[in-house]
């Protein structure tokens, strides 16, 4: 432990009681910074690994026992006050140990099984979508094709065997922040890149060519099977959320390049659109372990896509059905429209294909029979005249009726993937739930000026209002506006990446049918398609308000908050899925109010809680100490004469102040991370005088910090702020006008001991706008390499392990920050300041914060 000079000048009979507080301060500060960085890792490594991991066991039991080393310490501290705390840690460890206990062994599962297997009905087995399809199977089991599925297993083994778990962990680390930055690509790019470069383990490889050859010799063709379907089949995909095209499948491969083809579907799970799509649902990588199905390949008569009912509208009477001649694989990735019919159904709820509906080829006819009605460029008919050679009654009857008695086997609506082979058999090919439109068609016509357009069909309705971008058919965009309203002619895979960043999507052409109209309905986004050339009429850049639930288009801004909630769903963060009861009994943090009645050891429910309330408490403890022994040592507690506008007390503990001095300049402070952090808070660019507020331009500045600062942190508007600090040592936990901020920092030569902890909280704005700040510092800190955890207007951030130079650095960055973001809550009145200023200060345009 650090021995203090006696020359600091520390009165005899409390020096030793203050200098066992503080080395046992500094103690708890150091096991606080060990506790956060195991809490950042395991967070990163339960998005990848499974809890029966090595990787995941020891470092919950590390950190189980510096939980509890740190709760011997804080009592120490304070004279055993929180012994409650030993019986809080037994329950969540006990907790722990149950949740280890009962969590499944994934390693446990087969490698390789065919879709008869009944384990092959397991999701975290087999995957999403032949686990659908094995369902399926034991419902329908002539329309179902035979099949076998390389299980997650495989895919943990391949991961494991190559060594890849660490390196793509590392790479996807806070990718969320370089969302439409080259560094996301760049990482994306390089996952794939060293999932195509290594080798498939013997194990897995010899299960492909064993199971294909297997299934060739039992279908008893002289020529069996000659090429195959290998698509993916990742654990959600096809439940809840679709995924729908997110990851490749290969089609018409030869029994050669399975394997290879195994490997390029795994390496799908790092596109930019699959990542982007985890990202904004909250998936962590662990949920969505890569089984791979292979099929033998149908030569289709004709294929498409069914819905067993309109998913454009609630309580539709009828079944959407798209197909077109030989595969439907341009069909579903939007680059071919198709033949689109509208297959009424009965009370009975049984197609009726007397009068089914064939919706016109040339989509930029005028305008919706009525409103609420899917357009039909077509009359009723009881054929399909002009499609005979391919789309016939019998076919169109197969495929309507296999749509009805799968959403009545399942209970739910269904979109179903088909096929029709040259002998006429018709094949279930996929199968998902159906996602539909919720609340009813309005029907009211404003008075104000009349629509720029009004035509088209509703893909998905709701309003919306940005600036008009327009986008070429397979060219994938890169967006110059914040939540565009993005046209286009096709709804290619391409725009896959960029929906969630979209405030609406017109089409002129378009279909109901596909991934894109899938991905469209789950990300909410308000849609028209077949506006046809109506298109020109909008010009780019200029602000337009859509109402896709009447499919009409407005110029200007139309409707008073439409813009801030658009705004709103493409900023707002997602939560993230639960990774289960070890999350909840370590990584959760409940205790965040500080001040509330309920912030008691006893409440702790998570070994992050214990962190979070032994961090608070040893603060406290501190103050509490200084405050009721201010007398005892005087002669070590120095004002600080600075122009930064926060009153502060120096306590020196070291003798790295002049003596015999009871005021002290900073440049005469010999503290390496003062320094650092002084040179930050002292550049010429940043400003550290009160923001300009208006409306508490005419309130007394003593009134201001009293009433509106609140009581969230650890210091009120009368009490002392403290730093204190040593010639390798630096604590702040001081007030800023509205909110707190603590900093605890040592650095030196030995990097394995340098450490910068930054915590801030409170405001004097709303919650939302204190959030909006907090979302501001996270994307800051995370770009400048810091650990970061944030819980609504509490930050806390982490630098460990760096060397003494690159600490420093973070150091003045942080003193930068500090001026920029102070009463930063009250002017960020919308979503879009949040991405810009943080552009601006990482761009150190500091003028931005004037």
């Amino acid at each position: 432990m650090r021995t203090m000079d006696r020359r600091a000048g520390v009165a005899t009979g409390k020096d030793q009681d203050f200098r066992l507080q503080y080395e046992t301060l500094r103690a708890l500060q150091a096991g606080n910074g060990m506790a956060l960085q195991i809490i950042a890792d395991l967070e990163a490594d339960l998005g990848h690994l499974d809890y029966s991991e090595p990787a995941i066991v020891r470092p919950v039991q590390r950190l189980a026992d510096e939980v509890l080393l740190m709760a011997q310490e804080l009592n120490l501290l304070t004279s055993d006050r929180y012994h409650s705390l030993y019986g809080a840690i037994v329950r969540i460890r006990a907790n722990i140990r149950t949740a280890f206990r009962l969590r499944p062994d994934t390693r446990r599962f087969p490698l390789a099984l065919t879709l008869a297997d009944e384990r092959s009905k397991d999701p975290r087995v087999a995957g999403g979508k032949a686990a659908s399809l094995a369902a399926l199977l034991d419902i329908f089991p002539r329309l179902v094709p035979a099949g076998f599925v390389v299980t997650t297993e495989g895919y943990r083994q391949f991961i494991e065997t190559n060594k890849l778990a660490e390196l793509v962990r590392d790479l996807l680390a806070d990718l969320e922040v370089f969302t439409g930055h080259p560094r996301f690509q760049e990482r994306t790019r390089r996952i794939r890149d060293l999932i195509l470069q290594a080798p498939v383990p013997d194990a897995i490889a010899r299960a492909i060519e064993e199971w294909a050859a297997d299934m060739a010799s039992a279908t008893g063709s002289d020529t069996g099977v000659s090429t195959w379907a290998v698509r993916s089949s990742a654990t959600s995909e096809d439940a809840a959320l679709t995924f729908a095209g997110q990851f490749d499948s290969l089609l018409n491969v030869p029994a050669s390049d399975l394997v290879e083809a195994y490997r390029a579907v795994l390496a799908s799970r790092f596109t930019d659109r699959a990542v982007m799509y985890r990202l904004h649902f909250g998936f962590r990588e662990v949920d969505t372990p890569m089984a791979v199905l292979f099929m033998p390949m149908i030569v289709p008569r004709a294929a498409g896509v069914v819905y067993s009912r309109d998913p454009r509208e609630v309580d539709s009477s009828r079944m959407i059905l798209s197909a077109v001649p030989g595969l439907a694989d341009k069909l579903v990735r939007g680059e071919t429209p198709g033949t689109t019919i509208a297959v009424p159904l009965d009370a009975a709820g049984d197609p009726s294909l007397d009068s089914v509906r064939v919706e016109g080829e040339d989509t930029g006819a005028t305008g919706p029979d009525t409103p609420g009605s899917a357009r039909t460029n077509g009359t009723e008919t009881s054929s399909t005249a002009g499609h005979d050679s391919w789309l016939s009654r019998d076919i169109l009857g197969a495929v309507a009726n296999a749509a009805r008695d799968v959403a009545r086997a399942l209970g739910y609506d269904v979109e179903i993937e088909w096929a029709v082979d040259h002998d006429g058999r018709f094949w279930l090919l996929q199968c998902r739930p159906l996602r539909v439109a919720s609340g009813p068609r309005e029907e009211r016509r404003s008075k104000q000026a009349p629509p720029l357009l009004e035509n088209g069909y509703t893909l998905f309705p709701g309003r919306a209002e940005g600036p008009v971008e327009f986008v070429d058919t397979g060219v994938e965009p890169a967006l110059q506006h914040k939540a565009p309203v993005l046209v286009t002619d096709d709804a290619s895979m391409e725009l896959a990446k960029v929906l969630p960043s979209l405030g609406a999507l017109l089409i002129r052409r378009g279909s109901p049918i596909g991934h894109v109209a899938a991905l469209v309905r789950e990300f909410r986004i308000p849609t028209i398609y077949g506006l046809g050339d109506g298109v020109q009429l909008l010009e780019p850049g200029g602000q337009v308000s859509v109402d896709a639930t009447l499919r009409r288009v407005y110029r200007g801004s139309r409707w008073p908050g439409i813009r801030e909630r658009v705004l709103a769903r493409v900023s707002g963060s997602r939560d993230r899925s639960s990774p289960g009861p070890l999350h909840d009994h370590v990584l959760s943090l409940n205790l965040t109010d500080a001040h509330a009645p309920s912030f008691k050891a006893e409440n702790c429910q998570s070994l992050h809680d214990v962190v979070r309330f032994i961090h608070e408490m040893s603060i406290r403890s501190m103050f509490r100490f200084g405050d009721r022994h201010n007398r005892f040592w005087k002669r070590a507690l120095k004002s600080l004469e600075w122009d930064i506008p926060v009153r502060m007390k120096l306590l020196d503990l070291d003798g790295c102040t002049p003596r015999g001095r009871r005021k002290t300049r900073p440049e005469d402070v010999a503290s390496v991370p003062f320094q650092a952090l002084l040179k930050g808070m002292r550049d010429p660019r940043v400003r550290w005088d009160r923001r300009r507020i208006r409306d508490l331009e005419n309130l007394p500045a003593d009134f201001v910090e009293r009433i509106l600062g609140g009581t969230l942190g650890p210091r009120r508007p009368g009490d002392t702020n403290y730093l204190v600090v040593a010639k390798d040592y630096l604590n702040l936990n001081a007030r800023f006008v509205f909110h707190y901020g603590m900093l605890d920092a040592i650095i030196g030569p030995a990097k394995e001991a340098n450490h910068v902890h930054f915590r801030v909280r409170g405001g004097g704005a709303d919650e939302t706008r204190m959030t909006r700040r907090s979302r501001f510092l996270e994307t800051v800190l995370r770009s400048h390499h810091f650990g970061v955890d944030r819980r609504g207007s509490l930050v806390t951030a982490w630098l460990r392990n760096y060397p003494e130079a690159d600490s420093a650095r973070a150091l003045e960055m942080l003193g930068r920050l500090m001026a920029c973001s102070r009463q930063l809550d009250m002017i960020l009145t919308t979503e879009a300041m949040v991405e810009r200023l943080a552009r601006a200060f990482l761009a150190e345009d500091y003028a931005a914060f004037a």
